[in-house]
């Protein structure tokens, strides 16, 4: 490799590097996290992976740390592996602040270098790949995303979604031997956010239908598209396996479902011009939605097809759409319209790089304004608009109070003060305690609900039918939890305050693990044992399980190996 090249792209990484530890800046130099919307969510899932990992178990299957220490098969459902960085920062710090905001960075860095990769292969123009990934990655949505809502899952979907792609119009308008991009683009929006992977594919299968009389070879493309779905799958085995089996054995209750925060077509403009934090597009992208126009002659036909699709995007997240007549069909499960806006930033961002491109193209011929400058200016512009929104979040946050105390059933701190809270390293951990809300239930059985769900979260059992507190009683180790059952005579029937899931077993006092009795609530019922008064209840890995996550190691061992050896060959695509 020549050392010109070498040199630029550690400029790049030096650039990029900078900018990120940028973005974080205003909130990480406080060492405090504005929580708010998933913050609770998110933590909890990292929390338990962090308790499982310093145990020695190192794949979360149901939750025994966090989420009230139920046994809630949370981790079934959401992805868990790109919650691994947060884990490692924090083993190195020791300190889940400076672990949050390293994640942030690293996820940052990330967006940066996958957007102008992406952007590089499309375009071949330095520039616009700068540009493009600048725009994209400290865009608004971004923003609300990762600091005003902490909805950390979608944000990392919105780091692959030019990955995606870029494999996608790689399979079906130009290399078709670039079928494995979309495949890992593909499997890292899996491993991100279930819900955005479902928007991309159907964002792609419509993209096809509206294009198809312009795909040459069709079968060819068609075959790549399918070897791609086939490799995602293999490399998301571990994953979707054990989701389905889940899905499949239990009759769960998923996520809550409706239609909401769908703002008018003006608040959205009004928003956006002024700079919000907020599920819109941000100043530069609606500038280039309402004036890109003037630009049309100019761009090529892949351009103006994103400049459509993004205004048509942003239009969906609006009442222009009459969401109001889908609410009792599966589109509600979509929950926020304002979602579509990740795909909407990711469009108009393609083509405002070209339109910033060009304009520089033309100043540099009329005025031989340098490269450097250029994109030292942009540079400078973004990160100052990012800034400004920024601040914005901290003028609404740094007055609230901190989670200073553990929440309760009658004092739920998280929902007062506008549903956030402030934490430090010193309260962090009071999270992990009592939660109920944005998703601490999600895909508990169904006949868990009402009363029953406050009975099983504060962990009461029913002793011969009278609620008795067992919060005392609990230990929790990885994937499992034991409770201790002295003082309480022999033969006494106890409902445990444990959910059930598929490949749960019991171990009641010297007795093996055998499958237990569920109640009508679908917890875990027992007799106290003679001798050596504790039950334990774990999750044990099935055939499936374990089949699973063997064929995805393998699949992946043979993408690098494979990867390695075509490098090496010297070969070109």
């Amino acid at each position: 490799m020549k050392k010109s090249v070498v040199r630029y792209r550690l400029q790049l990484i030096l650039l990029f590097c900078v900018m990120s530890a940028l973005y974080i800046w205003s909130f990480a130099h406080l060492k405090t996290v504005f929580g708010a919307g998933d913050l609770m969510f998110q933590a909890n899932r990292i929390e338990e992976l962090y308790q499982d990992v310093i145990h020695g178990v190192f794949v979360p299957r149901i939750s025994t740390y966090t989420f009230n220490q139920v046994g809630s098969g949370i981790n079934f459902f959401y992805p868990w592996i790109l919650l691994y960085p947060f884990v490692i920062f924090q083993l190195i710090t020791h300190n889940p602040i400076s672990a949050f905001y390293l994640g942030i960075f690293l996820e940052t860095l990330v967006t940066l270098l996958l957007s102008y990769y992406a952007m590089r292969k499309y375009s071949a123009s330095k520039k616009r790949a700068i540009i493009f990934a600048i725009t994209y990655t400290f865009a608004n949505y971004r923003l609300y995303l990762v600091f005003n809502q902490n909805v950390l899952a979608e944000s990392f979907a919105y780091t692959f979604l030019p990955l995606v792609l870029l494999g996608f119009y790689e399979v079906f308008y130009q290399n078709i031997k670039s079928w494995p991009i979309l495949a890992i683009g593909m499997t890292m929006l899996l491993y991100s956010h279930m819900l955005t992977t479902a928007l991309t594919a159907l964002f792609m299968l419509v993209t096809l239908v509206v294009t198809w009389r312009w795909i040459s070879n069709k079968r060819l493309r068609l075959l790549a598209g399918v070897k791609a779905a086939g490799l995602s799958f293999l490399l998301s085995a571990f994953y979707l396996v054990p989701f389905f089996e889940q899905t499949v054995t239990n009759h769960l209750k998923a996520s809550w479902v409706g239609l909401l925060f769908i703002k008018t077509p003006m608040e959205t403009i009004t928003s956006s011009i002024n700079n919000e934090p907020t599920q819109v597009v941000g100043l530069l992208l609606m500038i280039v939605l309402i004036f890109g126009f003037f630009f049309w002659r100019r761009a090529n036909t892949i351009d103006r097809y994103t400049y459509l699709s993004g205004i048509i995007l942003v239009a969906l997240t609006t009442t222009l759409f009459p969401w109001a007549k889908l609410l009792n069909t599966p589109v509600a499960n979509l929950q926020f319209p304002y979602r579509l806006t990740g795909l909407a930033t990711l469009m108009l961002a393609i083509y405002l790089s070209a339109v910033v491109t060009y304009i520089f193209d033309n100043l540099q011929n009329r005025y031989g304004i340098s490269k450097i400058g250029f994109v030292v200016i942009f540079s400078l512009l973004s990160v100052g608009l990012t800034y400004s929104a920024e601040q914005q979040i901290l003028a609404q946050r740094i007055s609230i109070p901190m989670l200073d105390r553990v929440p309760t059933p009658s004092h739920y701190y998280p929902e007062e003060h506008g549903k956030g809270y402030n934490l430090t390293s010193s309260n962090w951990n009071n999270m992990f305690h009592y939660y109920s809300h944005n998703g601490s239930f999600d895909y508990f059985p169904v006949t868990i609900n009402g009363d029953n769900v406050t009975d099983l979260v504060t962990h009461h059992a029913f002793v011969n039918g009278r609620k008795v507190a067992f919060a005392s009683r609990l230990k929790s180790k990885p994937n499992e939890i034991v409770y201790d059952l002295s003082g309480i005579k022999s033969g006494t029937v106890v409902e445990l305050p444990i959910l059930y899931y598929h490949n749960d077993l019991v171990k009641v006092g010297e007795s093996n693990y055998l499958k237990p009795t569920s109640t009508k609530r679908t917890t875990v019922k027992i007799k106290v044992p003679v001798k050596d008064k504790t039950v334990s209840l774990k999750y044990f890995n099935s055939k499936l399980d374990n089949g699973s996550m063997l064929v995805s190691i393998l699949t992946w061992l043979g993408l690098i190996i494979v990867y390695f050896k075509y490098k090496l060959s010297g070969k070109e695509e």
